[in-house]
């Protein structure tokens, strides 16, 4: 591993600091696309960057942290692709036809990035799988496709609490990841269809849920 930084890394925040940043983020998944995630080495993307690696240290603890933020920031492109193909779809869709198109959107935005998998790869092998639990590594998918797209096809699963959603993203985040990863083409179609499974009947559970949610409301307003 990498040696750590004696201070903690800055936070960009004047354009050329974020130009920076963005131009070592592009080089790691250029490596990683090209080589694999074993060839990523702070030394090697000062190298490819023609930056000194004191910079990097600026801005990335160690390597482990680089290649963290590079599998974050697929994430971020990934979930931004989903939630605009979400904004589009109609609003008339059943919940469960919704969700089949959101999850193929999300498979496919995933693997037309050619560094995503071996970034993924890298991920599971630096954080384990207990720190997605915590929340903080799910927010995106979270907050920006599973609470609007219940908003728009279950209205009702707003009774859904945040263990809940956590819970329903780190499980189909997990089975996703498992899917990405799967080199045979056999084992990833039968995972395809475990997935899809699993997605319908997350969203026939929260569909239940509004309903008992709007019932709820509705006794409450006749007492």
């Amino acid at each position: 591993m990498d040696r750590t930084a004696l201070s903690k890394p800055v936070e960009p925040r004047q354009n050329r600091a974020l130009k920076t940043r963005a131009a070592l983020l592009e080089a790691v998944e250029t490596l990683v696309a090209a080589e694999g995630h074993e060839a990523v080495t702070t030394t090697r993307i000062a190298m490819e960057t023609g930056t000194a690696v004191g910079t990097i240290y600026r801005y990335f603890v160690d390597r482990e942290a680089l290649l963290l933020a590079a599998y974050e920031a697929t994430v971020k492109r990934i979930v931004a692709q989903c939630a605009s193909k979400l904004e589009a779809l109609p609003a008339d869709l059943a919940a469960t036809d919704a969700a089949h198109i959101l999850l193929s959107h999300y498979l496919e935005a995933a693997e037309s990035i050619p560094a995503h998998t071996g970034l993924l790869a890298a991920m599971r092998s630096i954080r384990p799988i207990e720190a997605d639990q915590q929340g903080n590594n799910q927010a995106g998918i979270t907050g920006d496709l599973l609470v609007p797209f219940f908003a728009r096809y279950a209205p009702g699963a707003q009774n859904l609490k945040p263990v809940q959603l956590r819970f329903l993203s780190v499980l189909t985040g997990t089975m996703v990841d498992l899917y990405l990863v799967t080199g045979d083409g056999a084992d990833r179609a039968r995972l395809r269809e475990e997935i899809e499974a699993h997605v319908v009947l997350m969203v026939e559970r929260a569909g239940r849920e509004s309903d008992d949610g709007i019932r709820q409301a509705r006794l409450d307003q006749q007492r």
